[in-house]
């Protein structure tokens, strides 16, 4: 699992950061769901973000700030997996020195890999999910 050396490997790495995505997105997805209601809808957004949170627990308790959870926490695991094995994957085989710029460079990369496998989709099917719920 380890390459002996105190390091992850990329499949390891990827394996904490999806549990640690997993944990991520439950915590905050309350604050991402009303952002987005008010970046849909200019009617909700005139009422405030705590009026959102107050107006949709009184229609739909708690849990209606959960709607379109799924989608993202369906991709917060491949997010984060990407991530971090893409990071370790890239720290193994392209900028192999532990300087700064080769960690700022291994950074980019897993940051260009998330973005394009993982985060264009799952914010299209979100804001889709959101929408139609409502």
């Amino acid at each position: 699992m380890s390459k002996g050396n105190g390091e992850l490997t990329p499949l390891l790495a990827g394996i904490a950061g999806g549990i640690t995505g997993a944990i991520e997105i439950s915590c905050t997805y309350p604050t991402e769901y009303t952002k987005t209601v008010m970046q849909l809808y200019p009617e909700k957004n005139k009422m405030g973000a705590i009026n959102v949170v107050k107006h949709t627990i009184g229609e739909s308790g708690f849990f209606g700030l959960y709607r379109g959870y799924s989608a993202l926490l369906l991709f917060s695991i491949p997010k984060n997996y990407v991530r971090f094995g893409a990071f370790q994957y890239a720290g193994a085989n392209c900028f192999t020195k532990k300087g700064r710029m080769d960690n700022f460079c291994n950074g980019l990369i897993a940051g260009a890999m998330e973005s394009t496998f993982v985060v264009t989709p799952q914010e299209t099917i979100k804001t889709k999910l959101v929408h139609d719920k409502l």
